[in-house]
């Protein structure tokens, strides 16, 4: 194995499908959230290996826009990590070998979800963690998977949502160097053309919003009282560095869709 990926990491993913022994068990969680698993569904979610540890009410939310619809669908209740923290140190050192190598392993885990997907009747994967999916597509290029915005625009119907939100789509710079596969973000604004009345203040993300720069760029230019998230990571940052006095509401996408059509 490569001298820069982690083989302690390796051996606990293909052991334990976790990135580190330390999170929870996933059925503990699914349980306690009322999250479906390993049942028969056209659609199988995959949250991310952390994802579901670290944002379940954000799924929880999710789930329960697609039950409105009577979506077929169904979380795994052992998600093999992709591989993506792997990838770090092959970036930074420019490495295409060590690279080459991470992807080779990607795709020896996310064949695994897959496998589970087929066996469960599913039609089509759904990535709810975003650096998952360039990796799942550069995988599987010929399997239908999508991005999770895509499953909320097919149960969103046309609703009046007269509210002013900030919009911050993120950068996806490291995304690109898992695979060349871009995110598909066309979703996202079909699912806001569905709300009349809706105003959309967009920040643009000229710098990873985890360097300092873009960070500062992101924070500063938040004018309304809710800011509306696709990736979890830049959801996270805006989370933990927002001023609590400016009194920001900070929502992944399915939080703010559930909030629209609750109103």
């Amino acid at each position: 194995m490569h001298e820069l990926i982690d083989k302690d990491m390796v051996d606990t993913i293909r052991t334990t499908g976790k990135t580190n022994k330390s999170l929870p068990d996933r059925i503990d969680v699914l349980e306690e959230y009322g999250l479906p698993y390993d049942r028969q569904a056209e659609n199988i979610i995959i949250s991310g290996c952390q994802i579901l540890a670290a944002l379940p009410h954000v799924l929880k939310s999710f789930a329960g826009l697609l039950d409105r619809d009577n979506f077929s669908y169904s979380f795994l209740s052992e998600e093999y990590c992709c591989g993506n923290y792997l990838y770090r140190p092959a970036i930074a050192a420019r490495d295409e070998g060590a690279m080459a190598e991470c992807r080779e392993l990607s795709n020896e885990f996310v064949s695994k979800n897959m496998e589970q997907a087929k066996r469960l009747g599913a039609k089509r994967v759904v990535i709810f963690c975003s650096p998952c999916y360039p990796i799942y597509r550069h995988s599987f290029p010929d399997e239908n998977i999508v991005f999770y915005p895509t499953a909320i625009k097919e149960v969103l119907g046309p609703l009046q949502f007269n509210e002013k939100i900030d919009y911050y789509a993120g950068c996806y710079k490291l995304h690109r160097k898992f695979s060349p596969i871009p995110m598909d973000l066309k979703p996202v604004d079909e699912i806001f053309a569905k709300m009349e009345g809706l105003g959309i203040h967009r920040i643009s993300a000229p710098k990873c919003c985890f360097t300092p720069e873009g960070l500062s760029h992101m924070t500063d230019n938040v004018i309304n009282e809710t800011m509306v998230h696709v990736c979890t990571g830049c959801y996270g940052q805006a989370l933990g560095n927002l001023p609590a006095g400016k009194g920001v509401d900070v929502l992944m996408l399915p939080q703010f869709v559930e909030k629209a059509m609750n109103q």
